[in-house]
């Protein structure tokens, strides 16, 4: 069964309908991003201390153990800070502590 028919090959071959066609884009199902809060715990609130009359020594250590940073002005024993005693406040906050010679009050003479 073989067809003798002789072809033209120098003919331009036929376009077919299917050809001309773009190729159909596949549709590709992405994920759609989930929103997602993360909560840190940040060790509840640190009341700070009264560090009133206390060495620079003492301001800093009490700080370090308790996950504060204090930043230290001047010398001698503390005088005040910032925020005050007994305030709440979050594990590495600043306290500011400023140090000084407290003033000598006269005492009564007998």
């Amino acid at each position: 069964m073989e067809d003798d028919t002789p072809m033209d090959f120098s003919a331009p071959a036929e376009i077919t309908e299917h050809a001309m066609k773009p190729p159909e884009a596949t549709s590709v199902q992405r994920p759609q991003p989930t929103n997602v809060t993360v909560t840190m715990d940040e060790g509840g609130d640190i009341a700070v201390p009264d560090f009133k009359g206390k060495t620079m020594r003492e301001v800093a250590d009490t700080c370090m153990r308790l996950g504060l940073n204090p930043v230290l002005v001047g010398s001698s024993l503390a005088l005040q800070q910032t925020p005050a005693a007994g305030s709440k406040v979050r594990r590495g906050a600043k306290i500011r502590v400023e140090f000084g010679t407290p003033p000598v009050h006269a005492g009564k003479v007998h």
